[in-house]
């Protein structure tokens, strides 16, 4: 037989593992979210570097200060 406090410590174990299980869910879509707004943005933004040369110049010079690694700079053709 367990006693009250054996209970208590049980539903609460089980409450902490619902927790951090909807953390993690909730951390997922965030992620997700993220990622699709850097999807859309970047689309956008690639639009706009196609049809107007300043905005692709003055981007292009802003990616040659913020990328660093090579891979990321060949994809820009830095």
């Amino acid at each position: 037989m367990t006693t009250k406090l054996e209970q208590l410590k049980q539903k609460q174990s089980a409450l902490l593992a619902r927790i951090k299980q909807e953390e993690a869910k909730q951390k997922t879509k965030e992620r997700k979210e993220e990622t699709r707004m850097k999807i859309l943005l970047g689309a956008m933004i690639l639009e706009e570097m196609k049809a107007n040369t300043t905005t692709n110049e003055e981007i292009r010079k802003r990616l040659n200060i913020y990328l660093t690694k090579e891979r990321d700079r060949g994809l820009f053709k830095l």
